[in-house]
């Protein structure tokens, strides 16, 4: 069971993921209904208000909210309940997040900051949404250090012991995620910043971009980890079966941070202030990230025909059929699986070629 106080934690996580879910579905709603020409904005509200709503409440921020507080769940049950430090920093990485969240919004709303989610330069917006910018990332800092503790803590009182699953994978997407942001976190300090407030006359477009890619292509993975956790963790305890092997789930997730960190010039293929050279090794790194997917498929294929065979089926494909398909938390969980591999193979093959 997880304590109370560690829940509550994770439900105002979770509560802040689906406002900023429904205000971000909605700014979408909004888009088809202006372009079609259905729905005339007041005039204090444009088109590219709602846009750059739309991505950043639904790209960054649901996402973050939402994966954090799955994480604290997580770990406070499989780890033990938080301690006193641990949950402290948990609040104040909230809070920072949350006041980040509401400062970027309101330069959005307030047509402030019409830059979208990437904040491109030379599209500029205010200080201020900047500032809420850092402070996001900044609280999602905070709140991984006290995961981080906590863990460490653990590690302390269970010396020898193999670490809980989801716990290692926690961590290991934690790193991945603070490696990420320095790129973000470099060009928000150091470039937007000033130039917004007017401290520099000018921006070096293409670093910029450059280091914002260095967060934006890992912050698909970072999205992306949490499912495979749930992979891992979920569907083997709903079929009633071991992970197929806890060496290979945790080894894939290593490998997610040494493929997806370094690949995110394949987003500026057509710049030309970036060698072939580097192209053409983003381009083959990008194509890396296969390798734990693979990884991963073969794990939860193994894990449903071991299941299927336990359950009485025969032949090639005869355990298929008896996997729990009236169970709504395996079959959600199995199509959004079957989902993943032919939107996952769409995404990489556009991404190189843009």
């Amino acid at each position: 069971m997880i304590a109370a106080q560690d829940r509550k934690i994770a439900l105002w996580n979770i509560g802040v993921a689906y406002t900023a879910f429904l205000i971000g579905t909605l700014c979408g709603l909004l888009q088809v209904f202006i372009r079609n020409d259905a729905l005339q904005l007041p005039a204090w509200l444009d088109y590219y208000q709602i846009l750059t709503a739309h991505g950043v409440l639904l790209a960054l921020i649901f996402t973050t909210f939402f994966i954090f507080g799955f994480f604290i769940t997580g770990m406070s049950k499989s780890l033990g309940t938080f301690g006193p430090k641990v949950r402290l920093f948990s609040w104040i990485g909230f809070w920072v997040t949350l006041l980040g969240t509401v400062m970027a919004t309101v330069m959005i709303v307030s047509g402030e900051a019409s830059v979208l989610y990437t904040f491109y330069a030379p599209l500029k917006g205010s200080g201020w949404f900047y500032v809420g910018l850092a402070l996001v990332i900044v609280g999602t800092w905070i709140s991984s250090f006290a995961l981080v503790g906590h863990y460490v803590v653990w590690r302390r009182n269970h010396k020898g012991e193999l670490s809980p699953l989801f716990a290692f994978m926690t961590i290991t997407t934690i790193i991945l995620w603070i490696i990420a942001c320095l790129g973000v976190v470099a060009t928000v300090l150091f470039q937007y910043i000033p130039w917004a407030f007017g401290w520099t006359d000018t921006i070096n477009v293409e670093l910029s971009r450059s280091l914002f890619w260095y967060f934006g292509h890992p912050l698909v993975y970072f999205w992306l980890l949490p499912a495979y956790m749930a992979w891992y963790v979920i569907v083997p305890k709903i079929l009633g079966v071991k992970v197929f092997s806890d060496s290979l789930a945790r080894l894939s997730f290593v490998l997610f941070i040494l493929f997806s960190i370094p690949v995110g010039f394949h987003h500026q293929l057509t710049e030309p202030g970036i060698s072939n050279f580097w192209k053409f090794l983003q381009v083959v790194l990008t194509f890396m990230v296969i390798i734990p997917s693979l990884m991963t498929a073969f794990s939860m294929f193994a894990n449903f025909e071991i299941s299927g065979r336990k359950k009485g089926g025969t032949g090639l494909f005869g355990w298929f059929t008896k996997l729990p398909w009236k169970d709504v938390r395996f079959t959600s969980i199995f199509i959004a699986m079957a989902f993943f591999i032919p939107g996952g193979a769409a995404e990489s093959s556009m991404q190189v070629s843009n």
